[in-house]
């Protein structure tokens, strides 16, 4: 199940996952904000071409979209940094198709449940665009 909330510079999606071992836990969060961050994208180009699916929710800006298409991968720049015990924060760069590349502060804010006897994780993930990046080539 997925939802959507956004708020100033922030874009927030929901996401759930069965309780992991911190290693598997370290390797889902690449692909978990790959996911999101290719949702964002698609969402940006689909606004792009068609206005009319805009609301006023979709004002967060992470990235130009010029000639990015697709995101070809994510790499974290620094090992995950622990907030508190439930958020957790990486610098995210981003390799689009065209080979230029942004950055982005990737938040991961989970929580656990426990539904019928089992223990399930919810994560959130939330982006902010760098404020010192550059674009670079």
């Amino acid at each position: 199940m997925e939802a959507t909330e956004v708020s100033n510079d922030e874009i927030v999606m929901d996401s759930y996952e069965e309780e992991m071992s911190f290693d598997i836990l370290e390797d889902s969060y690449t692909i978990l904000v790959s996911e999101k961050l290719q949702d964002y994208l698609d969402k940006q180009l689909l606004i792009q071409k068609h206005p009319e699916f805009k609301t006023a929710t979709d004002t967060a800006y992470l990235f130009d979209l010029k000639n990015r298409n697709y995101i070809e991968k994510i790499r974290f720049l620094d090992q995950p940094k622990n907030f508190s015990d439930s958020i957790t924060i990486i610098t995210t760069e981003i390799q689009f198709s065209n080979l230029e590349k942004d950055t982005v502060i990737s938040y991961i804010k989970t929580s656990s449940t426990l539904i019928d006897g089992v223990k399930f994780r919810t994560s959130k993930v939330s982006f902010e665009r760098l404020k010192t990046s550059k674009k670079q080539k």
